[in-house]
């Protein structure tokens, strides 16, 4: 369970959107852990931040987490763990209507999801293992708001999720400001070499002006 469920302003997590999750992987930070590359935007122009709301799904009987959308609140990111069963979707573009509607940010699950040209249609970013067009056979939960592990990370309710179309990050929430400030750091780094390039630099020499 979290250990700080302190909110987190909306205008950090606008910040976070504003960075590539490379930026944010690149602090080096030890509270933020990289998803596995298995789990991928399913449109481009994916890009979300937000604090996790979990889920943990029986693979056996995967379900649409119902219950759980009714219970996220805004700004939150719904993170389904379905265990990488991706024989059946677990979300669609029903779900993402109605989080759009209510404010929450984005899903993201080790598992599939489907319509995804309904879910483009609406920008509503979701990251997924898989897709598929056969819909879940359960109806139960298995757990709310607890840890789970997706794409290999260790994900705790509270945690802070940012994804974009090069992949998924998790950080720690007790660090989000300090890695927000890091990877801004590096992003405006990274835009004085696209400028000393563009004055003619070397690569090399950009590097080096830039201090990278």
């Amino acid at each position: 369970m979290p250990t700080d469920t302190k909110p987190v302003e909306s205008t950090v997590l606008d910040r976070l959107e504003q960075c590539s999750t490379s930026a944010i992987a690149d602090t080096n930070h030890g509270s933020v852990t990289t998803l596995a590359s298995a789990i991928e935007s399913i449109h481009t122009d994916g890009t979300v931040a937000g604090p996790v709301r979990t889920v943990a799904l029986d693979p056996a009987a995967l379900s649409a987490p119902v219950q759980t959308l009714d219970t996220a609140r805004k700004d939150e990111v719904v993170v389904v763990d379905a265990e990488d069963s991706t024989d059946e979707a677990i979300w669609g573009e029903l779900l993402s209507t109605y989080a759009t509607a209510t404010d929450v940010r984005g899903m993201v699950t080790n598992g599939a999801v489907r319509d995804v040209s309904g879910i483009r249609d609406l920008g509503f970013p979701v990251f997924a293992r898989a897709v598929t067009p056969r819909g879940p056979s359960g109806s139960e939960e298995a757990e709310r708001n607890g840890q789970v592990t997706v794409g290999g990370a260790l994900i705790t309710p509270g945690d802070v999720l940012v994804g974009d179309d090069s992949g998924v990050v998790v950080i720690e929430r007790a660090a989000v400001e300090d890695v927000t400030a890091a990877a801004e750091a590096i992003a405006e780094t990274e835009r004085d070499v696209d400028r000393l390039i563009g004055e003619g630099r070397s690569l090399e020499q950009a590097f080096e002006d830039a201090g990278m």
